[in-house]
């Protein structure tokens, strides 16, 4: 019988950082409500227009969500005018997922509601300790995906 005590969800780090991203995302989807644009779109946009043209399987990836999902999320996106599928210039099998211009306007427009959920999460908060959390995270990631 083992005596290491079972885990407590709330000493996980990563038990934090889901119920913070759920915050997060209720709270784009209150200020979107009305705007045309889900926070899945919202944040599909934000990784292309931070990152480029992606593929789809990467997208899917990086949004956390099923391939099927991606690929119903980038339908509406592309029946909007918002992104084109183009075939990857090493690989022709693979599709990228590539922003619009009529995107790029959009992202002007909406991405104020991101800078207005991000005031309203840092309210209290220094400017030094957001720094610090985002880099902790990143070492975070980083052993992570490093596998060990």
């Amino acid at each position: 019988m083992s005596t290491t005590p079972p885990l407590d969800p709330h000493d996980s780090l990563g038990f934090h950082c889901a119920l913070t991203f759920r915050a997060f995302t209720a709270a784009l989807e209150r200020r979107l409500a009305g705007s045309g644009m889900s926070p899945a779109q919202f944040i599909a946009l934000a990784h292309l227009i931070a990152l480029g043209p992606l593929p789809q399987a990467e997208l899917a990836a990086r949004l956390a969500v099923t391939p099927a999902s991606a690929v119903r999320l980038v339908d509406r996106m592309e029946r909007d005018g918002w992104v084109v599928r183009q075939p990857d210039p090493t690989d022709r099998r693979v599709k990228r997922v590539v922003l619009t211009d009529e995107a790029r306007q959009v992202w002007r427009h909406v991405s104020r509601h991101g800078r207005m959920v991000l005031g309203q999460a840092y309210a209290g908060i220094e400017p030094w300790e957001i720094t610090q959390v985002m880099h902790i995270l990143e070492r975070v990631r980083a052993n992570l995906e490093g596998g060990t």
